[in-house]
Formats: structure tokens, C-alpha cells, sequence
């Protein structure tokens, strides 16, 4: 049979030997059928269809699914053998373009890494024949498949080896090509590869504009159903929208806005997060998100409804100072939850200078008065935890467990600084919102650099009015000081138990 394959060859390689004579044309189809023959039948015919297969578009199908079921042949050698000319075929008939570029994707679950290379390189060869309609093909599978494996491995090749070309590979109208097939897909792919195709668009060249950002937090806005709502059980689907917002704040700036966001949030979640079965560190990174979000937002309606709320959930974590003539005991000493504290005043702080009039409205006289005696005994004890923190901070400790001891001491003392210098502004008649914070769950550059800048803070706001001193002492003139002092933790409580995030459980 092997000599047979060769009397083939030269009757296609003689000079008459094209699609118009009936003796190439019979030759060539021989040549097919040989690719079922035996191993050594089956790579020769391979090496010969490639050859002349152009001289034959009408018997291109024929020659596709010849080489597609050698894809299944037990010997890998004749598999990678027949996946190298998928290229070849295709550069003389694109019409099987897709079929091929489906067979390749599916293959990408092979378990030979040399096998997978080979699949990857000859979907990089269609791809430069054909860009578009490569991508097409690739998304389109992805799109259609119920198998995870192949479509993460698809979704990793899209990132790894076509997402990283260059401009000579990737012309500006393909990369378009791409982010508009990549919007199309996005409803049909879960959280993962969702999230894997945000990442991918958003190192795109294309993607680098602010309206192009905007888009891409649109696409996000879309993909978590905003307008639906939540009814405050699923926490599920609470769960998935806030993993979006998340991948959604390195996209955020002061043009591309989170709004829509913010407006879900105060609808529909702050007022339920202490009713959810979740423990404390999801309920604070709920609170941590919104916190994040709040400066990138826009006005939005309804604004002194939505910032009631938001208030309103504010108010449950300030305890209410003690009456002049109760005496307070360790028991009864109040748990200032500092860390939801931060977040819930930071959001207000934020939000409020779009809608400065919301704590000067006289409908909310009374409730603003509370909110500033709150705001006051917060503050003294605040400002004697801070100054034990600070305390600690100056001491010289040695080893792992010291300097992870001194961490998340460093978190506390930023926590209650920034709770601090929002209450200054807070406090202030007409309140004044012009302090800039760092969040305290920044990197710790972030928090030692802005460390000797909150004592600077501190010393500036007290020229003005309420504030402390550079000991981070009291020195709030409209307080009363016959009032019980909040008195913090001591000894070991400072140095407490630190939670996964390196703050103190207590708070």
C-alpha cells in the first residue's frame, strides 16, 4: 500500500496532475482513503494531502474530517501529525475554518503536554490566517461547551497567547473584534470566566480610554443584574455581586463612576448585613467595599433617603455616651466596633460632600444632635486607644510573631486615626468634609507613610476647632468633661487576638 501512495504522488505531482484531470482528482481521493489505512499509510498520505490539497477545494471537507478522525488515533505521533496540518488545510480553504478551530479547542484537554503545544500552535498559525474568524471560532466554543476543563484551558489560551500580542499581531480593528465577541459571550459564562474575561479586556490597548473603562464597569453592572435588586437572604448572589465590585474598583476613577453601585448598596444591603448568617469579616468587607466605591460616585435621586439609611446604620455602632451621673465599670464598658466604623463614616463622609445639606437639614436636627455626642465620646475613645497603640509601636520587639504583633497594631492606630479625623470634621458647624483618608487595609507602605502624616493632621485640624493634640488627647472644647471616659483595653487586650486581616477581634 505504501508503494500505492507513492504511484499517487506522481500522478498529483506530474505537471497535468491538477483538480481538472480526472486522474489527479481520482489520485487525490485515493489519498483520503489511505488515511485510514495503516500508521505508516496514514502519515504518508498526511504528508502528501497537505501538499496538493489546494489543487482540490471541492474535496476540502472530505479532507478535513479525514484529518479530524486521525485526531482520535491511538499513536500520538500520527495525532500531533495531523493537528500540525490543520494550518495547511485551512490556508487552502478557510470555508473549514470553524470545524477546525472547534476540533483544536476540544483537543486542548489532551493530557501530553507536547500534544496541547502542538494544538496551541496550530491554532496560533489559523490565527494569523485568519484573526476574526479564529476568535469567532474560539469564543464561540467556549460559548457552546459544557466542559469546564476545556473551557478554562480556552479561556487561558485566549489570555496567555492571543490577548499578549503586539500591534504587528494584533491589529487595532482585531483587537476590537475581540472585546465585541467578548461582550457578546460574558451572559453565557459563570463568575470565573467572567471575571478571566474583564481581566483580559482591561490590558487591552483599546481598553485603556475612560469611555472604554466605563464600558467595561457597564459590562460588570450588567453581568450582576443591578436592577433586579436583592431581597436580603440570598447571600449567594450578595456574595457574586460583590466579588464583581471588587474586580470592578481597579476600573473606577473620578470618570469612570461607580454609582450604580453605591445606589444597590444603599438600597438594598447595608440595612441588612447584621441580619445575614455571615460572619464578621464578610459582613466588613461589605461595609469595606462600599467604602472604596464612595469616591468614585456621582449624585444620584433620592439622596436624603438613601443617605438616611446609611446614617441610620452608622448610628448602630456608636454607642450612646453615659448620662453625667452613671458610673462605668469594665463590664459595662462599650465595644467600639472600629473597623465597620471607619468604613460605615468614611462612606457618609464621602457621600455628603455631593449632598453637604443632608446633616444641616432641620428635619434632621434632633437626630444629628445624638449623632455628635456619639461622635464626641467616640472620639475620647479613640484617642486613648490610639495613644496606647502608639505606645507599643515606639517599643522594640524582635522575631515573626513580634512583627506580626506590630502590624496589626499599626492597622488599629490607623483605624482609630482616620475614625478620628473624620470625626474633627464631622463635629464641625457647618460640618466640613475636606480631610483626605487613606483606608486603613492598604498596603503597609501606605499605612507607615501616612502614619506621621495623620499626627500632622491632627495638629493642623486642632487650629480650627475640635481635634486632638499631638498626644492624641482630647482636646474637643465643646465636650464634657465631667462625662465618664470610654476607657480602652489594656495589657495584653492591646497586643489582643488579631483576626485574619491583622486587626483585633474586638473591633
Amino acid at each position: 500500500m505504501v508503494d500505492r501512495i507513492y504511484d499517487l504522488y506522481a500522478v498529483l505531482n506530474d505537471k497535468n496532475g491538477t483538480n481538472n484531470s480526472p486522474e489527479a482528482l481520482s489520485a487525490y481521493q485515493n489519498l483520503i482513503d489511505a488515511m485510514k489505512q495503516g500508521p505508516q499509510e496514514k502519515k504518508l498520505a498526511l504528508q502528501f494531502i497537505g501538499k496538493f490539497c489546494k489543487n482540490f477545494p471541492a474535496e476540502m471537507s472530505k479532507t478535513v474530517e479525514a484529518a479530524i478522525d486521525l485526531c482520535e488515533d491511538e499513536d500520538i505521533n500520527i495525532r500531533k501529525m495531523a493537528i500540525k496540518e490543520f494550518p495547511t488545510l485551512i490556508r487552502a480553504s478557510t470555508e473549514t475554518l470553524q470545524r477546525v478551530i472547534g476540533i483544536l479547542i476540544q483537543l486542548l484537554q489532551a493530557n501530553d503536554t507536547s500534544e496541547v503545544t502542538q494544538v496551541q500552535n496550530s491554532i496560533m498559525a489559523i490565527f494569523h490566517i485568519n484573526p476574526k474568524e479564529t476568535i469567532t471560532g474560539i469564543l464561540g466554543e467556549i460559548q457552546r461547551s459544557q466542559e469546564d476543563l476545556l473551557r478554562k484551558r480556552a479561556l487561558r489560551f485566549v489570555c496567555t497567547r492571543i490577548a499578549t500580542l503586539d500591534e504587528t499581531d494584533m491589529s487595532k480593528d482585531v483587537e476590537e473584534h475581540l472585546i465585541k465577541t467578548c461582550k457578546e459571550i460574558s451572559s453565557a459564562l459563570d463568575a470565573e470566566e467572567f471575571v478571566t474575561i474583564i481581566k483580559l479586556l482591561s490590558t487591552l490597548r483599546s481598553m485603556q480610554t475612560l469611555i472604554a473603562r466605563q464600558e467595561l464597569v457597564n459590562l460588570i453592572i450588567n453581568q450582576c443584574n443591578l436592577d433586579q435588586g436583592w431581597n436580603g437572604i440570598d447571600t449567594d448572589r450578595l456574595s457574586l455581586v460583590v466579588n464583581y465590585m471588587g474586580h470592578a474598583m481597579s476600573l473606577l476613577s473620578k470618570n469612570v463612576h461607580s454609582t450604580k453601585f453605591i445606589v444597590f448598596m444603599l438600597d438594598y444591603v447595608i440595612e441588612h448585613v447584621d441580619k445575614l448568617v455571615l460572619s464578621s469579616d464578610d459582613k466588613l468587607d461589605l461595609f469595606r467595599i462600599l467604602a472604596e466605591m464612595c469616591p468614585f460616585s456621582t449624585e444620584f435621586d433620592r439622596p436624603k433617603e438613601r443617605l438616611a439609611k446609611l446614617f441610620d446604620v452608622l448610628m448602630t455602632f456608636l454607642p450612646e455616651p453615659p448620662v453625667e451621673t452613671e458610673t462605668i465599670s469594665n463590664e459595662t464598658t462599650p465595644d467600639f466596633q472600629f473597623s465597620f466604623i471607619e468604613c460605615l463614616m468614611y462612606a457618609l463622609h464621602q457621600l455628603s460632600r455631593k449632598y453637604p445639606d443632608f446633616l444641616i437639614a432641620e428635619e434632621n436636627e434632633e437626630r444629628v444632635k445624638d449623632f455628635r455626642l456619639r461622635l464626641r465620646y467616640l472620639y475620647r475613645g479613640a484617642s486613648s486607644y490610639t495613644t496606647q497603640l502608639k505606645s507599643c509601636l515606639n517599643e522594640k520587639i524582635e522575631g515573626d510573631e513580634q512583627d506580626e504583633r506590630k502590624k496589626s497594631r499599626l492597622i488599629a492606630y490607623k483605624i482609630c486615626s482616620n475614625v478620628q479625623v473624620m470625626i474633627r470634621d464631622l463635629c464641625r458647624s457647618p460640618p466640613s468634609f475636606k480631610s483626605n483618608v487613606v483606608l486603613s487595609w492598604k498596603t503597609n507602605e501606605e499605612l507607615k507613610r501616612s502614619l506621621s502624616e495623620t499626627d500632622g493632621g491632627a495638629s493642623a485640624t486642632n487650629k480650627n476647632g475640635a481635634g486632638t493634640n499631638n498626644n492624641g488627647n482630647a482636646g474637643n472644647k465643646r465636650a464634657r468633661p465631667e462625662k465618664q471616659l470610654y476607657r480602652p483595653p489594656s495589657g495584653g487586650q492591646v497586643g489582643g487576638q488579631k483576626n485574619r486581616r491583622g486587626g483585633y477581634q474586638r473591633y
